[in-house]
């Protein structure tokens, strides 16, 4: 068994040498799916009007070196270009400028042998319009510049607030485009018109049916790395080991990178929120949580385990992940056309202040802070999705993730000091309800005991 496992990582990572820079996301969004989302923005634009959008900066690590690049995700699910220092350009109606009528421009990186021998290859302007499917493209040095654009007869020019960013040679040509498109003081959306935001936030909230398949992947492989690092929970673990066990996973089944931060922290580190130094080693009891999730083709899984380092959980820890455990299906049955994050929340956090009566860490009616954020959001592109507080719909994707929280030193018995509990599971909505696609990781207090029975990743290869 152990030498199958090894084997099949061994022709995994054979198989990703094999992939170059263009065709790593072949298995993802379609050339026709971004074209589709540039007409759907176009229907939701106001008359005589045109939106503006620029891709991420590149950001500096430490020194000479930068962190691996991910497109802004608006301008990835617009174009699906992944290069930095580019621009998109898409008008309302069809522009006849100089002699063609045009829809839309993208702005790319120029096409250059020896940048691309260091960082890789870029599409350049013929590579986006055979790859991506543009008409008409240009270099960045002819933003605003070519074609020929008749700004000042546009009703209204829809952009994103643009701040200052860090600047270094990798960033040039974007700060450049960037002051170029503020110095034209051009006359911005009007107060009375949808802003982009809305616009974007309205695109983005329902799910195609080509997006569901990369974000049900990406919640298949984030759970399989629960399930994997549940197996390899075993007294004298670090915290860090077990992030390496959910991203090994993640890397193996060809995920990209994680969605987010990963979050794997024990005893009262489980109690902070977004705690992700995971530098705790030794690991001897009390409860480990894990909020870790991968992002495959751009989209991000989002799930949330809380396991006994012991592989047994203590009638305190217990009672504490019942009650989440109890909030948490009780947020999920709320989840059906029509109903929204409020109504979810709604019902999660009585199961919570209910059980916490009955067990007399509050009092009934009583303010407390063992449950201090929001019960979800909504799921995509971005692990924080577009969407906003709007009534569900069918092909909306959202977590339900309810938690309690009781740091060393609160005012209750000691006995509850240092238990930190968060489930956390990913939600489709349907035309009738919802499926639940991360339900199969295990999160009962019986099927956890009894998976972390079992021997895992960490165990065969010998590691702590």
């Amino acid at each position: 068994m152990k030498n199958k496992f090894l084997l099949t990582v061994c022709l995994l990572m054979m198989s990703w040498g094999f992939i170059d820079a263009q065709s790593y996301f072949a298995d993802g969004l379609s050339a026709a799916f971004h074209q589709e989302r540039r007409e759907a923005l176009r229907t939701l634009m106001p008359a005589n009007s045109v939106a503006v959008f620029f891709s991420n900066p590149v950001k500096n690590r430490s020194n000479d070196t930068e962190f691996m690049y991910r497109p802004n995700s608006d301008f990835y699910y617009l174009t699906g270009f992944r290069e930095p220092n580019a621009a998109l350009v898409v008008f309302k109606e069809a522009q006849l400028i100089d002699g063609q009528s045009v829809k839309e421009i993208i702005y790319v990186q120029p096409r250059d042998p020896r940048k691309e021998q260091w960082d890789g290859e870029r599409l350049g302007v013929d590579g986006v319009k055979t790859k991506l499917g543009f008409e008409v493209a240009f270099t960045y040095a002819d933003f605003m510049k070519k074609p020929a654009v008749n700004w000042n007869g546009m009703q209204q020019i829809l952009s994103f607030p643009i701040g200052d960013f860090e600047g270094g040679s990798y960033n040039a040509p974007l700060k450049d485009m960037v002051a170029t498109f503020k110095g034209m003081n051009l006359r911005t959306e009007a107060p009375s018109s949808p802003n982009l935001n809305e616009l974007m936030n309205a695109l983005r909230v329902v799910k195609t049916e080509e997006e569901l398949v990369l974000l049900t992947k990406a919640i298949e492989i984030s759970g399989k790395g629960h399930m994997e690092a549940m197996r390899s929970i075993k007294p004298g673990v670090s915290e860090r080991a077990i992030q390496g066990v959910h991203e090994f996973v993640h890397k193996a089944m060809g995920a990209e990178a994680v969605g987010y931060n990963s979050i794997a922290g024990a005893g009262n580190n489980a109690t902070i929120l977004h705690y992700v130094d995971n530098y705790q080693v030794n690991l001897q009891e009390g409860l480990l949580l894990m909020d870790i999730g991968a992002e495959y083709r751009g989209y991000s899984g989002d799930i949330t385990r809380t396991v006994p380092v012991k592989g047994v959980f203590s009638p305190e820890e217990k009672a504490i992940y019942e009650i989440v455990l109890e909030s948490m299906e009780a947020g999920i049955a709320a989840c059906k056309p029509g109903a929204d994050m409020r109504d979810v929340q709604q019902v999660s956090r009585k199961v919570i202040d209910d059980g916490l009566v009955r067990l007399g860490i509050i009092k009934k009616g009583e303010r407390h802070p063992y449950f201090p954020h929001g019960i979800g959001h909504h799921l995509g592109l971005d692990v924080h999705d577009r969407g906003g507080n709007v009534k569900f719909a069918p092909g909306m994707v959202l977590t339900v993730e309810p938690g309690i929280y009781i740091p060393e030193g609160s005012n209750t018995d000691p006995k509850w000091w240092r238990i930190g509990v968060r489930i956390e599971d990913n939600i489709l909505i349907t035309e009738n309800g919802h499926i639940n696609l991360s339900n199969f990781v295990p999160k009962t207090v019986e099927d956890i005991e009894a998976i972390m029975k079992e021997e895992g990743v960490l165990q065969k290869l010998a590691v702590q």
